[in-house]
């Protein structure tokens, strides 16, 4: 599984999941994130202004059969959204709680790399 918290490479197609723990930054203890939604999203270039260069969106899941307060949360793209010209794009995940606050937990590189195998 990749790491949320820092640049991703990803081969082109591939379609695993990535899994992120949301933890109290002074404590380092993962925090109880039920009633919480989350939101990756994966744009061409590093500031956009609007949505015309956004190339895909994944929801993350956290397991209602896990306990909650594990806070992993995960996001698992699809074929469909990483069949993407190999190139650098970039990534952010937004974290809204149960009052609707959002706040971008992550924002960093994402690279994706010409696999070789073709089906």
């Amino acid at each position: 599984m990749a790491d949320l918290l820092s640049d991703i490479e990803w081969y082109r197609g591939d379609s695993y999941p990535l899994e992120l723990t949301i933890k109290n930054k002074s404590t380092g203890v993962a925090i109880d994130i039920t009633g919480y939604s989350f939101l990756l999203t994966v744009n061409s270039t590093k500031t956009p202004t609007d949505e015309t260069d956004q190339v895909f969106q994944v929801v993350g899941l956290v397991d209602v059969d896990q306990v909650a307060n594990t806070g992993i949360v995960t996001f698992t793209p699809t074929t469909v959204n990483t069949d993407q010209t190999p190139a650098t794009y970039y990534y952010d995940v937004q974290m809204t709680n149960a009052a609707s606050h959002i706040k971008t937990i992550a924002k960093f590189k994402f690279k994706i790399v010409q696999d070789i195998t073709k089906t």
